[in-house]
């Protein structure tokens, strides 16, 4: 069965050139000419991806990913962020809302089939579960947090994506360049990029109750890392 994409865009010229491009690939294709439109489409196909355009008129496209993200039901759905209005910044706010990639048009139609088919295949690969670890348990499909006995629901997308990375990967440490590619699924284009890390660790600590030296730790020289107490983080780097 071939992999359905759900096309948000209110460029329907657009929208007919992306479909033709993917069609000839063998993807189906829904196309949306609104926000709204989008996000009513999304909930009811629960599509294997969604290309969304940024700048709409009504719902924003910004406001339909956080709530695509938000939605258990489309969480795990990759969003794949196409617009022509670059803003300084706009790329690190849709990462931060859960875009699992962000690019500007002009866009080639190789450019835009290979960013299609890595999302599709992270996304086809991925087998994200529950993680368990002592008093830490992380609900992948409830987006949970358990923390000794003790229920935190309120963690964004991408901190919660974040903290499964590491968790699941207990104890070994990740530096910031490493969690930008894996957990935003892009190359880090500036420090301010990689700030971005550091604030989501913050933010983690913060909602969590937690001390740097608690569960979510900083390794002097190596970076972040999801480590038991009383238990070191690994070697490997």
């Amino acid at each position: 069965m071939a992999a359905e994409i759900l096309l948000i865009d209110d460029d329907k010229p657009f929208l007919k050139i992306v479909s033709k491009i993917l069609e000839e690939q063998g993807y189906a294709t829904v196309c949306a000419s609104s926000g709204r439109a989008g996000l009513r489409q999304a909930l009811e196909r629960q599509p294997s991806l969604v290309v969304l355009d940024m700048v709409m008129p009504g719902l924003g496209g910004l406001e339909v990913c956080q709530e695509l993200k938000q939605r258990t039901e489309t969480a795990g759905v990759p969003i794949l962020i196409v617009t022509g209005n670059d803003k300084d910044g706009q790329d690190a706010a849709c990462l931060d809302m859960g875009a699992d990639d962000y690019v500007t048009k002009p866009i080639g139609a190789r450019s835009l089939l290979a960013r299609c088919r890595a999302l599709l295949r992270r996304s086809g690969q991925a087998s994200a579960s529950d993680v368990a670890l002592g008093e830490l348990r992380l609900d992948y499909a409830r987006k949970t947090v358990w923390l000794g006995g003790r229920a935190f629901e309120h963690l964004t997308p991408k901190e919660f994506e974040l903290l499964h990375f590491l968790a699941s990967r207990s104890p070994q440490p990740f530096d910031r360049v490493a969690l930008y590619q894996k957990v935003w699924s892009a190359e880090p284009p500036s420090e301010g990029s990689l700030k971005t890390v550091e604030v989501h660790v913050r933010r983690v600590r913060l909602k969590l109750g937690l001390r740097s030296d608690q569960w979510l730790v900083t390794i002097a020289g190596r970076g972040y890392a999801v480590v038991e107490p009383n238990r070191k983080a690994s070697a490997k780097a």
